[in-house]
């Protein structure tokens, strides 16, 4: 079973690999920023395993085998960083961080579908869509666009209905009694178990757990 550990190990040597040089212990110690005896532990492990081969004291080379895993976590770590930082707009060395934590636990689909996402959002870019720019916009203002329970509004807050979260017999009570999507609620005053609201112009009450239920847009 290749392990997470090893997952790292061979996405360097493969990065390392691409340089065109010569590969050693020396470097993947200094690019792990660990110990030489403890990569020659875990190389030992990967010869042992059919990824690598080692020449004492001598250059590191990948398999097939390996090769071919390296490339996978290689691009599943680029994927993760590009959605990051060109999709996301974090910054590039975040990225890379939060790429390392989750490369791991990504499966051959997840990985296909986040590459043809990214595919499709740079074609978009390039070809300058309106979409990307709304898009992009949205996320500089993701504090608006974020939907918040009515529950938590105080006085003179309000927002339109974008969900309801209730289950069954609830959410028809809701919905009959007027939050369906789109409508405008403003909240008259909240007490600690209940709110009085505008909803759509007429005044209603709502207890707190139920408002729980209702996510608006706030405006």
């Amino acid at each position: 079973m290749i392990t997470a550990r090893t997952e790292d190990y061979l996405e360097e040597v493969f990065l390392l690999e691409s340089t065109g040089r010569d590969i050693t212990v020396t470097d993947l110690a200094e690019r792990l920023r660990i110990t030489k005896g403890t990569v020659t532990a875990t190389v030992q492990k990967m010869v042992d395993a059919g990824m690598l081969t080692h020449e004492r004291y001598g250059s590191l080379h990948l398999t097939e085998e390996g090769r071919l895993k390296g490339l996978v976590v290689y691009r599943r770590h680029e994927g993760l960083r590009a959605f990051f930082h060109e999709l996301l707009g974090v910054d590039r060395d975040r990225s890379s961080e939060m790429a390392c934590s989750m490369e791991h636990y990504m499966d051959a689909v997840t990985d296909q579908r986040l590459y043809a996402m990214l595919e499709f959002f740079r074609r978009a870019r390039a070809d300058k869509e309106p979409w990307v720019y709304e898009m992009l916009n949205a996320m500089d203002n993701s504090q608006v666009l974020l939907p918040n329970p009515l529950s938590i509004l105080k006085g003179g807050q309000k927002g339109s209905v974008v969900r309801l979260s209730a289950e069954d017999s609830l959410r028809k009570r809701l919905q009959d009694a007027g939050f369906t999507t789109g409508a405008l609620v403003t909240c008259l005053e909240a007490s600690e178990d209940s709110l009085r609201v505008s909803l759509d112009g007429r005044e209603t009450s709502l207890p707190r757990n139920e408002a729980a239920a209702v996510w608006l847009r706030m405006l």
